[in-house]
């Protein structure tokens, strides 16, 4: 007959192992975490277009809105990168490696963390790990302080146009990272064209490299905002050169070059940009 006591204990023990947080988790599992962090951060998008839509946004709630959709993103970082780091040697943790868009927005120290941790050297050996080693690599050498990074690349007529045409001679340089079928870029280049046209005759110029695919949608977005101003592309959308040169995980991103050719600024607004400009110039 079982003492009271020992019943009080082999209950004890059974709740141990019962309890969902004693189990062991699968990776399949855990990634629910890393989808429940994307629904969080794309709500308050919604919520923002949505208000945008129905006139209801204020300069109030764009504020805070912007705010929360800050914290949601950085959690959202956060709880992928927790996740690579800990399944990044199996099979499901790859496949969301290679598949998952939330790879190329985690900072540098989080892409390093993770890719410090692989061991599986047939993963090694793969285009996401080496792109992800590189990736880590331009981050470190595009950070603010460093010196530019040479583009070579194309104009709209198809021929050869160099980043350091431009660079290095005396100008402040804003390199604009864009495409024509981004709605966040179309959404900001008329306010990029105005700064333009503030201070293009004040010592700054502007080279835009997009990540197009297509060369006729290209031009046609150039023409459509009235960007009077360098262009470049290579056609190959996040494949570019130069959006791996400068480490890009979105767009629009802008980056401010000084005229010794010193990265001075990386993902200003317009508006931030404007008072950047009108600080140096």
């Amino acid at each position: 007959m079982i003492s009271f006591k020992n019943c009080l204990r082999w209950t004890a023990v059974a709740a141990l192992f019962l309890h969902p947080g004693c189990q062991e988790t699968t990776p399949e599992a855990a990634f629910e975490k890393c989808i429940d962090a994307e629904k969080r951060y794309n709500a308050v998008s919604e919520k923002m277009e949505q208000a945008r839509k129905d006139g209801s946004l204020t300069a109030q709630l764009e504020t805070s809105l912007t705010k929360e959709s800050d914290a949601m993103f950085e959690e959202a970082k956060a709880v992928f990168a927790g996740f690579f780091g800990k399944y990044i040697n199996t099979p499901y943790g790859q496949k969301m490696f290679k598949e998952s868009r939330w790879v190329r927005r985690l900072s540098m120290p989080q892409m390093e963390a993770v890719i410090g941790k692989v061991t599986d050297e047939t993963f090694k050996n793969t285009d996401e790990y080496r792109n992800a080693a590189d990736r880590v690599k331009y981050m470190k050498a595009s950070a603010i302080g460093n010196p530019y990074i040479n583009i070579v690349s194309c104009d709209t007529t198809g021929n050869a146009v160099e980043l350091s045409q431009f660079v290095g001679h005396g100008k402040y340089v804003l390199l604009d990272f864009w495409a024509a079928w981004c709605p966040d870029c179309r959404k900001e280049m008329p306010q990029i064209v105005d700064i333009y046209n503030q201070f293009k005759d004040k010592n700054f110029e502007i080279v835009s490299y997009s990540l197009d695919r297509k060369e006729d949608a290209w031009k046609k977005g150039i023409n459509d905002l009235n960007m009077s101003w360098i262009q470049m592309s290579d056609l190959d959308y996040w494949t570019s050169k130069g959006a791996l040169f400068y480490a890009v995980q979105w767009i629009p991103t802008t980056i401010l070059l000084s005229p010794e050719g010193k990265i001075l600024e990386r993902g200003l607004s317009p508006d931030k940009l404007k008072e950047k400009l009108k600080e140096l110039l």
